[in-house]
């Protein structure tokens, strides 16, 4: 007879009984099997009842995998295949990871897309697709640490075309180094192979933080983006204002729009980034004292600097206009136009005022310790950087420059 319940509908009354047959004993089982007589004949009860066991054995295993979820039955077939390629059984490989395997965490299932996650709603797109209404992931945990949210939304950009190109979906686990060279080649979701080696640089190692962040969570055991060559990056050579031209900038700006005298006076005599200009108040200003005081919050390395003010920084600020402006953004746009006209430049520089002003103040001040405390950042950056770019007697031209001697 048989014990489980939920075999009573396949089993009915299956037993083994001897019988005669032609003056010969022989065992039988009989019974009703999945609704239908059945009735073996053995020459031995053992046969019988070793036929029944096995039979009954089969009909639980079949119970037991139609129990299973798709999901589970697509996990153990999965596992079945994997090692049969490899060479060894299911039973192996749970014995070797019982015994080598303790105290090791398991990998959770997480799709790239889940991992990211987002941390706000952009409301500017109606249909809110940059973001998610409850912060998750990846993002969702550097909005925690404190990151700002420039930062936050250039890493959004970077992981969210990262995720777009290798698919929402895909198990980050499944993630390889392959994978990711073939993102950074082909240039993004564009596939127009347009990226710079610095480019791929700078978002490679945004991934890498992303998976950093992955192994701390279980996701991943390892980080991919570790197994990618490094690239080869040439010297970075800014590029820097001759006198001249800082002259016909000053002149250009007080025709244009004086106002903006102030925020250029701080980005090209004081060294000031132009975001960490764009968050300061005129309290930050200390004309009596000769001191700019920037807080913890506004500057880039969110640690508060204090930075001296030349003579002729506060010459020009005094021809602008009080901080903050309103709409600086735009008016400096428009101020730009002009500016690379006049210059004869295509596209201004990047950051070049404020590089002006490290170069230009290492050569006058000879003092890089100075400089870079003034400029908020490490002296290795200094010197690989703005060394030698100047001559001493082009910087004291340079700090010379004062808006009574060009209108004189």
């Amino acid at each position: 007879m048989i014990e489980s319940h939920s075999l009573l509908s396949y089993y009915w009354f299956v037993r083994v009984k001897e019988w005669k047959v032609n003056n010969q004993t022989r065992w039988v089982v009989d019974g009703r099997v999945d609704g239908k007589r059945k009735r073996l004949q053995f020459d031995t009860k053992k046969q019988a009842e070793t036929w029944l066991k096995a039979e009954k054995k089969d009909i639980n295993s079949s119970a037991w995998w139609s129990d299973l979820s798709h999901g589970v039955r697509a996990d153990i077939i999965n596992a079945f295949t994997r090692a049969k390629d490899d060479g060894f059984n299911l039973v192996s490989a749970v014995e070797h990871y019982s015994v080598l395997g303790r105290d090791k965490t398991f990998l959770k299932k997480c799709t790239l897309g889940e991992a990211i996650g987002g941390f706000s709603v952009d409301r500017r797109f109606k249909k809110h697709r940059n973001g998610g209404a409850t912060p998750s992931g990846f993002l969702a945990a550097k909005l925690r640490k404190g990151c700002t949210q420039r930062s936050l939304f250039s890493l959004r950009s970077v992981t969210h075309n990262f995720r777009d190109y290798l698919g929402a979906d895909t198990q980050v686990a499944n993630i390889t180094p392959e994978m990711i060279e073939s993102w950074l080649d082909a240039g993004g979701v564009k596939e127009d192979g347009s990226w710079e080696n610095s480019t791929k640089e700078g978002y490679n190692r945004q991934i890498k933080n992303l998976f950093n962040w992955m192994i701390k969570r279980d996701y991943v055991k390892e980080n991919p983006a570790n197994k990618i060559e490094d690239i080869i990056l040439g010297e970075y050579e800014p590029q820097i204002l001759s006198v001249d031209q800082v002259v016909r900038f000053l002149e250009i700006t007080r025709q244009e729009n004086s106002a903006l005298l102030s925020p250029a006076a701080l980005n090209l005599f004081c060294g000031i980034r132009p975001s960490e200009v764009r968050r300061m108040t005129q309290a930050n200003i200390s004309i009596a004292d000769k001191e700019v005081e920037l807080k913890g919050r506004q500057t880039k390395t969110r640690r508060k600097r204090y930075v001296e003010m030349s003579d002729n920084c506060i010459a020009w600020m005094k021809l602008g206009a009080e901080l903050p402006i309103v709409n600086q953004n735009h008016q400096w746009d428009t101020l730009m136009v002009k500016v690379k006209a006049e210059l004869g430049y295509d596209k201004w520089p990047h950051d070049c005022l404020r590089h002006s002003f490290c170069s230009y103040y290492l050569a006058h001040h000879e003092n890089a310790a100075k400089t870079a405390l003034q400029a908020g950042h490490t002296e290795s950056i200094l010197f690989r950087h703005y060394r030698k770019l100047v001559k001493k007697e082009q910087a004291e031209k340079f700090w010379n420059i004062f808006p009574e001697k060009l209108a004189a």
